[in-house]
């Protein structure tokens, strides 16, 4: 699954500011022909999440440089880049982000022939140009850019047709990992906001006994989303890297939640400047610690009112 992280770039500037350096001198490197050092700084830059050094592994494995050939590999890669970059209404906000997420589908059109990359690409192309004149996309029409990326989010076409709005917000691992889950997830959504509409005669009740379901549902994908969490926090040398960690949680969980909960963390870190510094041991431990304390209590993104235990 992949939003932007914050509508300010300067946070974001600061998280990928180490993995750039690296990126820099494995460009050099690869303009050298240095391919094997290159595509260890690659790797590098890659596990902390950068988008264009995973771009360049998977055409280092699709072209043989500094690593046998294997396109079943350079497949995988690129298709990771689409899993990231699977909500489009943000991925069109972003212009490194769909350049990316281009050439990602372009190389994935070579090497599957399979031409609905290519005609995704081209989509995505011409919304990027109805942006640039100040247009409006097209996102609800039956030949819609969210039917055309349940290419990326297979899964995810299980939901039925009634059931799909807002779909392209969530993250792609939901489906992935909960299909059933999020297909019976997505009904009871759209029946909650249905009764919040009509407010019928005992639409309360109905509605309670909706959420209900909703909360039992959602609880496994909660757990799911903030074991990720944990494990972000466990790889993160930074303060600024746990917050982006706080943030990705609250963008994957608010769809479920309804809270905007990542909005909210996004205006008051408007309000704020942040300064970076590396984290020692002690305080890292510290912030797992906490971060353990409020899973355990139920804390990190109280769900739906309140109603799993």
């Amino acid at each position: 699954m992949l939003r932007v992280l914050l509508s300010t770039i300067t946070i974001f500037l600061i998280t990928t500011l180490y993995s750039n350096q690296i990126e820099d001198i494995a460009f050099r490197e690869y303009k050298n022909r240095n391919y094997t050092k290159a595509l260890k700084l690659y790797t590098e830059a890659a596990t902390k999440k950068s988008l264009k050094s995973l771009l360049m592994l998977g055409l280092f494995f699709e072209k043989g440089l500094g690593v046998p050939a294997n396109k079943q590999k350079a497949i995988k890669i690129y298709k990771l880049i689409l899993k990231r970059t699977s909500n489009i209404k943000e991925l069109l906000k972003d212009e490194k982000k769909s350049k990316i997420t281009i050439t990602a589908l372009q190389r994935l059109t070579i090497l599957t022939n399979n031409k609905r990359y290519l005609q995704l690409a081209n989509k995505i192309t011409q919304l990027k140009k109805q942006i640039a004149k100040k247009e409006e996309p097209h996102f609800n029409r039956e030949t819609s850019i969210v039917d055309d990326f349940f290419i990326l989010c297979p899964f995810a076409a299980l939901v039925a047709p009634e059931d799909r709005e807002g779909i392209e917000n969530f993250d792609c691992a939901l489906f992935e990992n909960f299909p059933k889950r999020m297909v019976l997830f997505m009904r009871l959504r759209r029946l909650h906001f249905e009764l919040l509409n009509k407010q019928e005669k005992n639409f309360a009740l109905k509605l309670q006994k909706i959420d209900r379901k909703i909360a039992l549902l959602i609880e496994p994908m909660l757990k799911f989303l903030q074991q990720e969490a944990l494990e972000c926090y466990q790889n993160s040398e930074t303060n600024t890297d746990i917050t982006m960690c706080d943030y990705d949680y609250l963008l994957k969980s608010d769809p479920l939640l309804f809270d905007n909960a990542a909005y909210k963390m996004e205006q008051a870190l408007n309000k704020k400047s942040m300064k970076e510094h590396r984290l020692d041991i002690f305080e890292k431990n510290d912030l797992i610690n906490n971060l353990i304390k409020k899973i355990s209590r139920n804390e990190y993104g109280k769900p739906w009112r309140n109603m799993v235990k």
